[in-house]
């Protein structure tokens, strides 16, 4: 099973090494899209021997239009007509998961599925977890209820044209066979301490450009999510 990943990332150096040994487990070969990143993320990057660094500049400003021009294009460069059966085209807090992920993949592939439908699932923690060594699903296992905006097709054959909408919450692909079932969920480790959430949230309001603005494109960034994070908090649901 050859499998490559496809990461938009900004600063993320936090999370970073969680997301890159979750998917040096999966992949072949991973694919991170780095709009300048100013934090110590170039130094994590060199860690992994299966990440190859594609640097691109939007000016120190959050378009969508670029994310959706990436995230549509991206695979039939890298991925297509090399022997790849799957990509995952995603942000570095979203992880495909199931617990016998390659079975699962396998019967996808014998049975012609070409876009897997998912389970979406947002996770929480009060505090950012510390890097250990372990994965992250190890670490983190409460979440939401299933969370239909958060059902993206992050994970697809490479060989179908697959195009992305705002925020990649829609695919959209005219001959792709779907699953009957979300067998494989989908974890936005989004909501990791309220401390990082906050400088995130603050710092991408300030980079939302004039086309964002103009289409309330991450206007949610404008308000702290603490209340529906203590909500699930409190419900400590396990999902993993």
């Amino acid at each position: 099973m050859k499998i490559h990943a496809h990461i938009i990332a900004y600063n993320e150096e936090k999370i970073l090494p969680f997301t890159l040994d979750y998917y040096s487990l999966i992949c072949e070969k991973i694919f991170i899209y780095d709009n300048m990143s100013t934090d110590s993320s170039d130094e994590i990057y060199k860690r992994y021997d299966k990440v190859e660094v594609v640097k691109w500049n939007s000016n120190n400003e959050i378009d969508e239009m670029n994310y959706v021009n990436i995230k549509s294009n991206c695979y039939k460069e890298r991925s297509r007509g090399v022997g790849v059966d799957w990509v995952v085209v995603c942000d570095t807090d979203e992880f495909i998961y199931h617990p016998n992920l390659f079975e699962v993949l396998k019967s996808y592939k014998e049975n012609g599925i070409d876009l897997p439908l998912t389970d979406g699932r947002n996770m929480f923690s009060e505090e950012f977890p510390k890097y250990d060594g372990r994965l992250l699903t190890e670490i983190v296992k409460t979440g939401s209820e299933l969370y239909m905006d958060m059902c993206k097709n992050i994970i697809f054959n490479p060989d179908k044209d697959v195009s992305f909408g705002i925020g990649g919450h829609n695919a959209f692909c005219s001959n792709c066979k779907q699953t009957q079932t979300r067998d494989l969920k989908l974890l936005h480790y989004t909501y990791l301490g309220k401390k990082e959430v906050k400088e995130k949230y603050i710092n991408r309001a300030k980079r939302l450009s004039e086309f964002n603005k103009k289409n309330r494109f991450g206007e949610h960034y404008y308000r702290l999510p603490y209340s529906y994070m203590d909500e699930n908090l409190k419900a400590n649901r396990i999902v993993v």
